[in-house]
């Protein structure tokens, strides 16, 4: 399942894949997964010490899920880390099966707001997970860049890039990540510095990508190449229209990237993103 927690800085949201062990109260052992924290390095949790779950149930024909907690809660006071923790607790939920809103409960009751954080209705999935953008009126494009210790990926919302146009967000998402993460933002580039997008199109399902040579720039590393891999698949596949990518470099089809991952064929979005086994 999926759980998110944020970076240790404090600055990001994580999606993290986390095992359990198969049962009817999945919603359940997800909020328990929040409320408990990480263990994977250079991550912490979201939501205030001490805090524990009351309950659980489903409503509304499984589309909303009543989470009750203890008053610990109410101890947030700062309103950027109440965002945080409000956001996690209902990105988590959300991506559970039918999963559409999430109503929060504090010692059984409805709560007006956690910090500045509106909570007395049932909240939706939040469009953005991480924002990078200067106001609400800016047009983004999420994609997705490595944590400061490259150790995570770390979905995020960027500014688009210089002539790239909303209505080919498969374009813009492609050229912010080539661009790579803003200055001071303390995340890191995938993709290596210099490569340019010569071409991408789209076609039953395949989006077919070609970059410049200077995309085997880092040479050699596997952390390097699964991050270039990675993150090219998590910000194509978010869109409805794309399955699976075909990477070309130089309009060339290649059987193998420097360190031996192949890209003969069309590649799936990975099933598990940051996995850490619990």
């Amino acid at each position: 399942m999926m759980v998110y927690y944020q970076t240790g800085d404090g600055n990001f949201l994580v999606p993290v894949t986390v095992t359990f062990i198969p049962t009817r109260e999945v919603a359940k052992v997800a909020v328990e997964k929040l409320l408990a924290g990480p263990q994977g390095n250079g991550l912490k949790g979201v939501m205030p010490d001490g805090v524990k779950l009351r309950d659980v149930y489903i409503l509304d024909n499984q589309q909303t899920i009543y989470v009750d907690v203890t008053k610990e809660l109410l101890q947030v006071k700062d309103n950027q880390q109440a965002e945080k923790a409000i956001k996690a607790l209902v990105l988590t939920l959300t991506s559970l099966d039918n999963a559409r809103y999430v109503q929060l409960l504090v010692e059984g009751q409805s709560i007006a707001a956690i910090g500045e954080i509106k909570t007395d209705k049932p909240m939706e999935r939040p469009q953005v997970v991480n924002s990078l953008l200067q106001n609400n009126e800016q047009q983004g494009v999420q994609v997705y860049f490595g944590d400061a210790n490259a150790l995570y990926f770390i979905p995020v919302t960027v500014p688009l890039p210089a002539g790239a146009s909303q209505g080919d967000l498969p374009r813009a998402a492609v050229m912010a990540l080539l661009a790579g993460p803003p200055e001071k933002s303390g995340l890191t580039r995938t993709i290596w510095r210099g490569t340019r997008l010569l071409a991408l199109k789209i076609a039953e399902g395949v989006a077919t990508v070609d970059l410049s040579r200077e995309v085997t720039g880092y040479g050699g590393g596997s952390t390097a190449e699964r991050a270039l891999l990675a993150s090219l698949l998590f910000t194509l596949t978010q869109f409805p229209e794309v399955d699976r990518v075909q990477l070309l470099i130089e309009g060339q089809k290649r059987e193998y990237l420097p360190e031996g991952s192949p890209i003969d064929k069309p590649l799936a979005r990975p099933e598990k993103i940051n996995f850490i086994q619990h």
